[in-house]
């Protein structure tokens, strides 16, 4: 019974990659990956939702490349980013005697009920995460504003950001 558990406990956990930048699945419970929306001409939102082994800086930095790619699909040379923001959602999860996770709403302390001997008579409760990025952007053509911070070159935003990350596999 233990070896089985141990085994489980290591396939789910190997299982686990960062969100590859790809387009979020609708359908999905908690969708993972980029959305977007056009609000009006040349207004855009955009966001990234990542999993739980996929870090905050991750998730900032795959909208950002979401961002422009609108903006110079959209004709545009550079985006204002006119409001944005991350968001952590937490919940906890059960490990027991060391395997897990598992969601975990108990009132008992520490016993499992197993008993000691199979490892299994103590539960933690571990915090997962789950970051997502957001931002509406207006995009522009022609010369980047050389005075506003939050104006960014499409260009040189996807040059710097697009090799740090994570593609999906094709197949």
């Amino acid at each position: 019974m233990r070896r089985a558990l141990l085994i489980l406990a290591l396939l789910v956990s190997a299982c686990a990659e960062p969100t590859a930048y790809a387009p979020a699945d609708p359908a999905a419970r908690a969708p993972e990956g980029y959305t977007e929306l056009k609000i009006e001409p040349g207004r855009w939102r955009v966001a990234f939702s990542g999993n739980s082994v996929t870090g905050r800086e991750t998730v900032e930095i795959a909208m950002l490349h979401r961002a422009a790619e609108v903006a110079l699909r959209e004709g545009g040379d550079w985006f204002r980013i006119v409001d944005d923001g991350t968001d952590e959602t937490v919940r906890e999860v059960a490990v027991v005697g060391g395997f897990g996770p598992w969601p975990y709403r108990s009132r008992f302390d520490h016993r499992f009920g197993f008993g000691p001997g199979y490892g299994l008579d103590t539960i933690e409760t571990r915090r997962i995460s789950r970051f997502s990025a957001h931002a509406e952007i207006i995009v522009g053509a022609g010369e980047k504003p050389a005075e506003d911070p939050l104006a960014y070159d499409a260009r040189a935003v996807m040059a710097e950001i697009g090799p740090r990350l994570s593609r999906a596999r094709e197949g």
